[in-house]
């Protein structure tokens, strides 16, 4: 009787539990973060995939280990419920941060992340130009104004709690959504749909930040590449960059002026599918080093493992250190 009573007892507690846990608003970090569903065996399914930045629904009850596919292996993580679009989801608690799309800010340039609010407790991680992080209230040290952030770092694949210096980060209510619309204004195929975007851009509460990063972009956007400027491909080849575990950037336009996207390992069997007419002299990152040289650019397929884990987005490489049609 005893035992019975205190499983009673039990199962009430866990029921509090369960009651006292809220779904509060997050937004995903990751560039392309995954959602994920729990099969019947407990272990994680992949179920689709949404931008950085987007805001989504998330249980605020302490995250629970799972299984999940990576490539070719199994691996734990901890997860967290969540609701995106009316339907119900499971996603890394490290690939999230509580908070609305009002709490987003976004950096205006590469900016220095430093474990405290002190200029000399600085690190070797950079938060690069563009990225979406959340923010916190600023604090002056030494007459320098610091915000604690949360970001993800997609190199690394790590979320990152630190401090980064005020000045780095925008200050306008919309500077988020007008760096998503200047992503689709990249991905856009016509020119005139181009332009609209980004005047559409321009008309949101932004930053002067903002602003100038607009007017760099659209000189990019609008010079650099048209798709009438490409040629069909069908080249395959596997990826040579010279040791296991270096790689290249794979970029949404065929620029280091776009937006990192993913990254192409060594020893990756890929598929390109256009190249750029002409060339162009770019420095690109390779294994952690810099690169200067002039080459076309290439346009890979993306790569999708059985168990829907991405390997790799489709996206553009250049052909110079990607190694192919020299």
């Amino acid at each position: 009787m005893k035992k019975t009573f205190a499983l009673i007892l039990a199962s009430a507690a866990f029921i509090v539990v369960q009651a006292a846990a809220e779904m509060k608003p997050a937004i995903m970090l990751q560039q392309e973060g995954s959602l994920w569903t729990q099969a019947s065996s407990g272990e994680m399914k992949w179920a689709k995939n949404i931008p950085a930045g987007t805001q989504l629904s998330v249980s605020d009850e302490e995250p629970f280990a799972a299984k999940r596919p990576s490539g070719n292996k199994t691996v734990e993580s901890d997860f967290c419920r969540a609701e995106y679009e009316g339907k119900a989801y499971t996603v890394m608690a490290d690939r999230i941060a509580f908070g609305t799309t009002d709490d987003i800010k976004v950096t205006v340039q590469d900016a220095v992340h430093y474990a405290s609010a002190n200029i000399l407790d600085y690190t070797s991680t950079i938060v690069p130009q563009k990225k979406a992080l959340i923010a916190g209230a600023p604090v002056q040290k030494d007459g320098i104004s610091f915000v604690p952030v949360i970001w993800f770092d997609d190199v690394n694949y790590v979320k990152r709690t630190g401090w980064i210096r005020q000045d780095k980060i925008s200050s306008g209510t919309d500077d988020w959504a007008a760096i998503e619309l200047l992503a689709k204004a990249r991905l856009a195929k016509d020119k005139k749909v181009k332009n609209a975007v980004i005047a559409d851009a321009r008309t949101l509460s932004i930053s002067d930040s903002i602003e100038r990063l607009i007017t760099i972009e659209e000189y990019n956007i609008l010079k650099d590449f048209s798709p009438d400027d490409t040629a069909a491909q069908d080249i395959s080849f596997t990826a040579d960059f010279g040791t296991p575990g270096a790689y290249i950037h794979i970029y949404d336009v065929p620029s280091t002026q776009g937006t990192v996207v993913g990254r192409l390992f060594h020893g990756a069997e890929a598929h390109c599918s256009k190249k750029t007419n002409g060339t162009s002299t770019e420095s690109v990152n390779i294994a952690g080093e810099r690169q200067t040289g002039t080459s076309s650019w290439y346009y890979i397929e993306g790569k999708v493992s059985e168990d829907g884990t991405v390997l790799w987005p489709s996206g553009w490489i250049f052909g110079l250190v990607a190694g192919i049609g020299q």
